[in-house]
């Protein structure tokens, strides 16, 4: 049996299997009994048949005749069916009337015997009877023997078969859809238990709820342990990311430091060119190891979804814009905010979504101008329709190769490198934007420059 079959299926190949072959044995043993029934009231008819052929027989001149044609004989046994063959004749004499052709039973007895016998191509069921009679005053036993055709009982069996196989079609047919009923209301709960862990989020570990038939239970006990483990985990990794930071940041930022105060201490120092590269290299580890924990701590499978709230995205723009704006300014680089007048809320956790806007505003600034510095503005917009609402940061530089655009998300791919970074910021951006089920389009603009849209559904 396949691995893959539904339960289902399984239940209906084994109610089904039985019930058919218990339908067939009682097809087999019904066909039995009617047979040995049938033929034991078509024996009967026969032997009275036979029985009433002594009445006929009278005696004319010493001599012994019948008094009935052929065609009344027809009529006794086989009830215009078929054909009758019968034979009347002395048990030591000659015939007195009928078809002298017809075969003697294999054995000679007075009690009535019926036998098979075939004649004149007819497959026949005959019985023998031996009565005595008197001829004048010398007793005589007269052997009758009464052929029936077997067309009539084959025809009857055939009928009774044929009207017992189409009642048991219908039964089946009845059985399969009341157990095809009762199999979907006996799965559903376990229906209601995949539907619902269907329309969760992904990040929803919440124990299911127990109210359920006693056999799945165990089933529900099991995903409910399985989903406090995951949750344990997930709660360890976390702490783990908030420990890596510590542990990371502090030797970084000390190394810094101490390269700040060297370089101010020995100005004119023959080290001050290995300095200057160490302290470049500190701060390119710092950014990526603040890049790294951003996109360890936006993994879709660690955002628990259930704590996000309603969040102002205007807010949120504002923040970011302030926050990057001295950073901007100093390249030289202008920075712009649109919005509506009136904008909805969506839900979603705001210092993630801070984190998106401002990776989207700092990869802009490092990479629009290409290999050189970019000097443009920089626009971050927002609109809203009824369903959706969308954010806007785009530049006018150089736009990114169309091959290209695909990758801009993978982690630590680069397309400038003649710019600083961690390559990971549009790989943060993507995964924030998945936890908060936005739609992300990263396109080149027909003007010139390159544009990131993030859709999000309105609450």
């Amino acid at each position: 049996m396949s691995k893959s079959q539904s339960i289902r299926s399984r239940l209906l190949l084994w109610i089904g299997l039985p019930f058919t072959m218990l339908a067939i044995l009682a097809l087999i043993s019904s066909h039995l009994l009617l047979s040995r029934q049938i033929n034991t009231t078509f024996d009967d008819l026969l032997l009275n048949a036979a029985q009433r052929l002594e009445r006929r027989i009278y005696t004319a001149d010493g001599e012994l005749h019948i008094n009935m044609h052929y065609f009344s004989v027809s009529t006794l046994g086989s009830r215009g069916e078929g054909k009758i063959f019968y034979r009347i004749k002395e048990r030591d004499g000659g015939m007195i009337a009928g078809f002298s052709g017809l075969a003697d039973p294999p054995e000679a007895s007075q009690d009535p015997t019926f036998y098979d016998v075939d004649y004149a191509g007819n497959a026949l069921r005959a019985v023998a009877l031996t009565l005595p009679y008197s001829r004048g005053n010398q007793p005589i036993d007269i052997e009758v023997v009464v052929a029936e055709s077997k067309e009539a009982r084959h025809t009857l069996t055939n009928d009774f078969m044929v009207t017992l196989t189409g009642l048991m079609v219908v039964t089946g047919l009845l059985a399969i859809s009341i157990a095809l009923l009762a199999i979907h209301w006996g799965l559903a709960p376990l229906n209601a238990i995949s539907q619902a862990l269907r329309q969760r989020s992904p990040n929803d570990l919440h124990a299911l709820n127990d109210d359920a038939p006693k056999e799945i239970l165990p089933l529900i006990q099991s995903i409910n342990h399985l989903m406090q483990r995951m949750r344990r985990s997930i709660e360890s990794t976390q702490q783990l990311n908030a420990d890596v930071s510590h542990q990371l940041r502090t030797p970084i930022s000390e190394i810094r430091a101490l390269t700040e105060v060297s370089l101010k201490t020995n100005p004119h120092s023959s080290a001050h060119a290995s300095l200057r590269e160490i302290q470049r290299i500190a701060e390119h580890a710092s950014h990526t190891v603040k890049q790294l924990l951003k996109y360890a701590k936006t993994r879709s499978e660690l955002v628990d979804t259930s704590h996000l709230e309603k969040v102002d995205l205007v807010a949120i723009c504002q923040d970011a814009c302030a926050q990057t704006a001295p950073n901007i300014y100093q390249h030289s680089q202008e920075l712009a905010f649109e919005k509506h007048k009136e904008m909805p809320n969506v839900l979603g956790d705001p210092i993630m979504l801070r984190w998106l806007v401002t990776n989207l505003i700092e990869n802009a600034s490092l990479h629009a101008g290409g290999s050189s510095v970019y000097s443009g503005v920089i626009t971050v917009a927002l609109t809203t329709n009824e369903h959706q609402v969308t954010l806007k940061v785009s530049d006018e530089g150089t736009g990114v190769d169309e091959a290209q655009i695909s990758k801009l998300t993978e982690r630590f791919f680069r397309h400038n490198k003649h710019a600083s970074g961690s390559g990971l910021g549009l790989a943060i951006v993507e995964q924030i934007a998945a936890a908060h089920s936005a739609q992300l389009c990263l396109a080149n603009r027909p003007q010139g420059g390159f544009e990131v849209t993030v859709i999000f559904p309105v609450t």
